[in-house]
């Protein structure tokens, strides 16, 4: 799995159905064409499946956290990196900030889950300056399927994105995130297996799946607003990059172990890189289990991610 810190990048994150595995079932609730109502509140993280609600999330680059309302809301939140949450309501509205950098999602809309569907995307700092929108849709079972983002104002030109989820049995199978730029294609492609006795998950999201989100915004995942999380913990993810049809990057990270604090919530999942053999592991906080160590680490750091909103290519440059 490449280097990348959890932080707000321009995210990318893909997979490609392998044969055999099946789309889970639309439903007419998924309104993943900027339908919804317009959001005036977060939901309730419970509503997504998290079981847990995880106040800090970290893999040794960078550590983010969490607060929650006391009727289980997502409140705001802060990177190791000095980034900071916003969230606003009547309507919502998350900013997020870090010295001359600003993102905003405004003029949000949610199904009747609370799931976005819809949101008005603007980045600003010294250097770049992009604005468009997003659009989400979701299967019956309230799992992420797409994610479709334009940008029609920014100082690299005009791009756009896609992203494509495929889920099995309740298991996220495959993520793609496919995006045209000067001529070129890019794509990102992350593959999940569940051999064996696979991990159950109370609502931890796997690393590829929040990569290759057109955002990489995490906290989008761990506040609801993007659906549920896979039923189980995968014991490997496939990780492929493309330029056209040529790819130029693979590797598999195979999970080691998954810990479990008392109650049941994930403490840490440690996963080894095929290739080269380094480890990594990340570490989940809560409440009443806050991250006790986060020194066990063999991987290099990563460097600080770039923002979300900007080109495919600007990111790539930065990403390892």
């Amino acid at each position: 799995m490449s280097k990348k810190a959890y932080g707000v990048k321009g995210l990318s994150l893909a997979l490609c159905l392998a044969a055999g595995f099946s789309f889970s079932a639309c439903s007419d609730d998924d309104e993943g064409s900027g339908g919804g109502s317009a959001a005036q509140e977060m939901p309730k993280v419970e509503d997504a499946g998290i079981q847990f609600p995880v106040t800090q999330l970290s893999n040794g680059y960078d550590t983010e956290s969490y607060s929650y309302s006391a009727d289980g809301r997502m409140t705001g939140g802060s990177t190791s990196y000095g980034t900071r949450y916003t969230i606003t309501y009547e309507p919502l509205t998350l900013t997020e900030q870090d010295g001359d950098y600003t993102g905003t999602f405004r003029n949000i809309k949610t199904n009747s889950n609370g799931f976005m569907t819809y949101a008005e995307v603007s980045y600003s700092d010294s250097e770049y300056s992009d604005s468009g929108s997003i659009t989400w849709k979701y299967d019956s079972d309230g799992h992420l399927l797409g994610e479709s983002g334009n940008i029609t104002n920014s100082s690299d030109g005009p791009y756009s994105w896609t992203c494509t989820y495929t889920w099995e049995n309740g298991n996220l199978a495959s993520a793609e995130y496919r995006e045209e730029w000067e001529g070129e294609t890019y794509r990102e492609v992350y593959t999940f297996a569940y051999n064996g006795n696979p991990w159950e998950n109370p609502g931890i999201y796997p690393e590829g799946m929040i990569e290759v989100n057109g955002t990489m915004m995490p906290i989008l995942f761990y506040s609801g607003l993007l659906g549920k999380a896979p039923q189980n913990i995968p014991s490997s993810v496939t990780e492929a990059e493309l330029e056209g049809n040529r790819e130029t990057y693979s590797t598999t990270c195979n999970t080691v172990s998954v810990g479990y604090n008392p109650d049941g919530s994930v403490k840490s999942i440690e996963m080894q890189e095929d290739d080269y053999g380094y480890t990594e592991t990340s570490l989940f906080g809560y409440a009443g289990y806050p991250i006790q160590n986060q020194s066990s680490y063999s991987a290099a750091p990563a460097q600080k991610s770039p923002k979300a909103f900007r080109s495919m290519k600007a990111r790539r440059m930065m990403k390892r």
